[in-house]
């Protein structure tokens, strides 16, 4: 949604709505104060200078590794994901690929402390696009109860930033720019995701349905269903590429940051609302329908409406176009 203060406009972040699938574009003011226009425009030429050098730095050589990756990627997935889902074999073709991306072939730099400076803070400040607006598009409205959610994911704290987007497949990094912001339980319905940790730490809790059944990935809320936890682990850079599948390696999983981190990711086919690829989000409870607990290395996760402080921004890029980000 959007949020206005005297005298300014504030830019807008996406929030997790159905109605919110479709977002409008704005960019924020880049000064809010006439009397700092000067330093402003010093800092702005450093950051432009800045710029400019590690996009030279992404894009040297024959072929930049993020745009090798893409070119992969393009080749190897199945032509129609979402009859044919990319299984491990097109994982094991695309995966070196992922290996040799680092965060300078997309022209970022690791930060050196949790807070996010100034640049990301003007740069970041409108409302993510395209499959992502996707992913948060979803809350079923309930007269149920549940408890506020433990995510930590301000504003300020996660953003996307989208490099491609097709019918096929997306590719996008997360930045996690606070130690402790999360992205909630959630669920990728008919996907297959390959990821790879670009900078940073990362906790890892994943689940998969102990049923293996992921015909109906939605379930009512209220009624717990149970899943067999398949990892719970702190993920550190450098780190080789993961994936998970429609149904196994972790569909349903939570990342936590334990410190600034990125995550490059993509998800083929992307999410789609009203094509049975519609974000659905979990809490994990300690007992089932039947009041009983869960057995060892399994949890009862319950469906839940997307946490009112899940927002994310939407990031500058300014590594090598490739894709549909040529066009953007």
């Amino acid at each position: 949604g959007q949020s206005a203060s005297e005298g300014r406009r504030r830019a807008p972040t996406v929030r997790g709505r159905m109605h919110a699938a479709v977002v409008a574009v704005a960019r924020a003011p880049r000064i809010s104060h006439l009397a700092s226009v000067a330093a402003v425009s010093i800092r702005g030429e450093e950051r432009a200078r800045a710029r400019a050098t590690l996009t030279r730095a992404a894009s040297s050589g024959p072929m930049a590794p993020i745009v090798e990756l893409y070119a992969r990627v393009d080749e190897t997935l199945p032509a129609d994901p979402a009859s044919t889902p990319a299984d491990e074999s097109h994982f094991r073709a695309i995966a070196p690929y992922m290996n040799a991306v680092e965060p300078r072939h997309l022209a970022m730099e690791p930060p050196s402390t949790s807070r996010r400076s100034s640049e990301d803070s003007e740069d970041s400040a409108r409302p993510a696009q395209g499959f992502f607006s996707q992913l948060l598009g979803r809350a079923k409205s309930s007269s149920s109860s549940r408890s506020p959610s433990r995510s930590r994911s301000r504003a300020s704290g996660i953003d996307c930033i989208n490099l491609h987007h097709s019918h096929r497949f997306s590719m996008c990094v997360f930045r996690f720019n606070e130690e402790g912001t999360v992205i909630p339980l959630h669920n990728h319905p008919h996907m297959t995701v390959m990821s790879k940790l670009l900078y940073g730490s990362l906790r890892v809790r994943a689940f998969d349905w102990a049923d293996d059944d992921d015909g109906n990935p939605g379930t009512p809320l209220n009624v717990p269903r149970l899943a067999r936890m398949v990892r719970d682990e702190r993920v550190a850079a450098p780190a080789n590429a993961f994936a998970l599948y429609p149904r196994s390696c972790g569909n349903i999983h939570v990342f936590t940051a334990a410190e600034p981190s990125a995550v490059l990711d993509i998800l083929s086919p992307p999410y789609a609302i009203g094509c049975g690829r519609d974000c659905h989000y979990f809490e994990e409870v300690p007992f089932g329908p039947d009041g009983g607990r869960a057995p060892p290395g399994h949890a009862w996760l319950l469906e839940v409406d997307c946490p009112d402080d899940f927002q994310v921004e939407s990031g500058e890029y300014h590594g090598p176009r490739f894709g549909s980000g040529r066009y953007d």
